[in-house]
Parts: C-alpha cells; structure tokens; sequence
C-alpha cells in the first residue's frame, strides 16, 4: 500500500510521527509519503520510514501531479479540520481519503464545515476512547479510536543525549504556554504554600515566545514567589528529537488540566491534550485530574489527583507502580492498518 500522509498546518507533527511509525509496524508492505509545509521538510527527509515528501507551498495541481506520479492509493488528513482542509479535500483525485478529527465537538452539532469534512472521509479515528463512545450514532458507525504511542525508529536513532543533574527529578509539561490550556497558576500557587523539594525541576516544553504565549505573566507570578529556578523553558521551542529527549528522561508528565481553566470542559468532552499521546510514547507516568479517572485508556496510564495539593503530594511520594500494562497500543496498531486495508479494497 501506498498512502500519503498530510498535515497542512504546524501543528499535530508529533501525531504524524505515530502514524508513519504504525505505518511501518503494518504487516503489509507499506510506502509513506508526507505532505506538510515546507518547515518541515529536514524533519521528514530525514526519517528513513518516509519515502517522500511533498511541500504544500507549491500549488494544488503540482500536488495531484506528485500523488499520480508516486501512485498513492489512499489519503490520510492527520488534521482533519478547517477551511483550508477542505477546500484540499475537494481538489484531491477520487481516492480513498481518511483522517483524524482531533475535536469532535462539531460533530456533536450542525455546523456546515465539520459534517462535510467528516462525510467526505470513508473512516475517522479519534484519539481517545471516550470520544467515540460519545459521538453520535451516526458518526460512531465510521469511527475508530487510535491511541498514538510509537515514534519511528529512526527518530528514536536521533534522540540527542540529555545530561540530566544526578538527584534531580524532571516533570515535563508539554504543549502551548496558555493559562486557557493548562493551569500553571494551580501549580505555582500550591509550591508557594510548602517547601518545594529542591530536586524538583518543571520543564515547559512549548516555546516560550510563541505568539499568544502567557509565559511572561507565568514569570512574574515564578520571580514574585522565588521560583524561577525551578522551572525550565525553551525561548524559541525545541526541535522534534530534542523535545523528545527531554520527554524521554522526566519522571512524568503533568498536563495540568482542572476545573476552572476555559479549555477543562473542551478537554473533558470533545478532545484530546498531546500531552496523553506523549506520555504513551515514552510510558511515563501522567499525572492528572480524577475528572479523567473513569476512562480506561487513561487508568493504566495515570496517576490521579483531585486538588493541586495532592497532587504536590503524588510528586512528593513519586509513586512507582507499574503502569502501562495494557499495551493499547498495539491493538491501535492493528486498527489502524485494518482500516487502511478495508479502504483500500484490497484487504
């Protein structure tokens, strides 16, 4: 099977890596051709399990030119969302298309654009169980759920080494600075109420000058308690290996979603945090609300908290419980390759 993946935004790169890692897991012959803008070209070139690359920032004719001439059989939308997405899925040849609906809330009421990039798609997989249990059942019929927690081989290679001070303990917080996001607050405010472990090191792992970033309120409030030192960020973000370097020695993953920040309900019911997903790929620890406690995929994985002061209290004790024993993983890899063949029609 040849099939191209494409992502025509910045982001969600780290979902189009499971799946080029999944893709290679297949036991199928299996070709992968990326689409993505031009950035990215070094990231994909580079990986030995992408066989090539097309830049969106030619036009959509050189685009359906490329797709004919590498003989693609089925496309995948690693975003499947947005006008410009939907006016690519119009102009595409008539193959196969299928993709990822990362927020499903428009799908749990009308809305024009949503309805018609899902209609359009033979199948869609969602990144978190809930969500397509809850969808409706209309739109559960052609759902799957895919849990992302590979990267490929390649990129594991190039993993740059990370010297990591003896004693320390590093707690990753991923994603976007954005106190609508994550509730950094909860967290700086409970450390100011006790004695912060002096081995404790936060690592915010989105780029701290981005566009929209809150971090210069976030460091106001770290000077103003004496915190700054323990926390650790990266002005102009990390590239893919080293952001997963550093993922790949912390002790584990805080996606500091709690009641009360404006994404809580968003998160809750209509979509997923990456933090999840990297905290699969690399089997560490999340540490996360019990809002999120019922959810089996989560369960395995996670350990829960019902306040920011316990979970300073999780931190402290470190438990080391074994998790990840499920291995959903694997079953998601098998899902995903099932439907690519069923789409495919030769399967």
């Amino acid at each position: 099977m040849r099939f191209l993946l494409i992502e025509t935004s910045d982001n969600h790169h780290e979902t189009l890596l499971s799946l080029i890692a999944y893709a290679k897991l297949q036991p199928f012959p299996t070709k992968v051709y990326v689409a993505a803008p031009p950035a990215y070209e070094s990231l994909y070139a580079s990986l030995g399990e992408v066989d090539g690359f097309f830049s969106l920032a030619q036009d959509g004719q050189a685009l359906n030119e490329w797709i004919k001439a590498m003989g693609i059989e089925v496309i995948f939308h690693n975003t499947a969302y947005g006008h410009a997405v939907w006016k690519l899925m119009r102009r595409l040849p008539p193959l196969p298309q299928v993709g990822i609906i990362h927020d499903t809330e428009k799908l749990h009421r009308p809305s024009w654009l949503g309805w018609q990039i899902a209609w359009k798609l033979k199948k869609f997989f969602v990144l978190r169980e809930k969500l397509q249990k809850d969808l409706p059942s209309f739109w559960r019929k052609k759902a799957h759920t895919l849990h992302l927690a590979e990267l490929p081989l390649s990129l594991w290679q190039k993993l740059p080494p990370i010297s990591k001070p003896a004693g320390e303990k590093w707690f990753a917080i991923p994603g976007r600075i954005e106190l609508k996001r994550r509730a950094y607050l909860d967290l700086i405010h409970e450390l100011v109420k006790g004695d912060i472990a002096p081995e404790w090191k936060f690592l915010l792992l989105g780029p701290a000058e981005a566009a929209y970033s809150d971090w210069p309120r976030i460091q106001n409030e770290l000077r103003r308690y004496g915190l700054l030192s323990a926390f650790k960020v990266f002005p102009q973000g990390l590239s893919f290996p080293a952001y997963h370097a550093y993922l790949r020695v912390c002790e584990g993953i805080l996606p500091l979603i709690h009641p009360g920040i404006p994404y809580f309900s968003k998160y809750l019911r209509y979509q997923i945090t990456g933090a999840f997903s990297l905290a699969f790929i690399h089997r560490k620890p999340l540490f996360l609300h019990e809002a999120f406690a019922l959810e089996e995929d989560l369960q395995d994985a996670a350990f829960f908290y019902s306040s920011p002061s316990q979970l300073i209290e999780l931190l402290r004790a470190y438990p080391e419980c074994p998790l990840y024993q499920k291995q959903f993983w694997k079953e998601s890899s098998l899902t995903l390759g099932a439907v690519l063949r069923e789409v495919w029609g030769r399967g």
